[in-house]
C-alpha cells in the first residue's frame, strides 16, 4: 500500500521545482494538532475495507485521510506524512480496525489536492480554478456506522450527520 502512495506522489512531487519530497504513511499523526511547522489537509475518500477475522469486505465513501506537511526552503526538502483512518467489520464481535484499500485513481485525486495546498502554502501560488473529484467505484449503501469508523470513536471524523 505504501509503494502505491509512493509511486504516485513521486508523480506528482516531481513536479515542485526541483525540491525533494518524501512521503510517509504515519498513524501517529494527531488530526488538527500538526506540530510547529506544518501545514495539514484533511479529506473524506472512497475506499474498500477487508475483514481479517471473516473475510467481510465492504466500501465506505467517509474515510478520513489526514495529510501533515512541512517544508524547508534552505535545504529544498519537505515532507508529508499521511494518516488513514480505519474501519472495523460490523459482523464480528472480535473483529480490530482494518486498513483502507482505496483505487489508484482515488490516491492520484487526493494526492493532486495534497499538491494544490504544498504550492499554495509552500510557494506562495494561487489555488487553481478546476477542480477534479474523487471517484467513487460501486455502490455504497447505508449511514456511516460511527462505532466501527476509528475516527469517529477518536472524535475527530469530519462527519457531522450520521451519513
Amino acid at each position: 500500500m505504501a509503494e502505491q502512495w509512493n509511486r504516485i506522489f513521486g508523480n506528482w512531487a516531481g513536479e515542485l521545482e526541483g525540491d525533494a519530497w518524501t512521503l510517509e504513511l504515519d498513524n501517529s499523526i494527531k488530526p488538527d494538532r500538526p506540530q510547529r511547522g506544518w501545514n495539514q489537509y484533511i479529506r473524506n475518500a472512497f475506499a474498500r475495507f477487508r475483514c481479517s477475522l471473516c473475510r467481510n469486505s465492504w466500501p465506505s465513501k467517509r474515510v478520513q485521510v489526514v495529510f501533515h506537511f512541512s517544508f524547508n526552503s534552505t535545504q529544498h526538502r519537505g515532507t508529508v506524512k499521511v494518516r488513514q483512518f480505519k474501519q472495523k467489520c460490523r459482523r464480528c464481535s472480535k473483529a480490530q480496525m482494518e486498513e483502507p484499500s482505496f483505487s489508484s485513481e482515488n490516491i492520484d485525486v487526493m494526492v493532486e489536492k495534497l499538491m494544490e495546498k504544498i504550492r499554495i502554502r509552500c510557494y506562495g501560488e494561487k489555488p487553481p480554478e478546476v477542480n477534479r473529484n474523487l471517484h467513487v467505484n460501486g455502490k455504497v449503501e447505508g449511514p456511516h456506522e460511527r462505532l466501527h469508523c476509528e475516527a469517529c470513536l477518536m472524535g475527530i471524523c469530519k462527519n457531522e450527520k450520521n451519513i
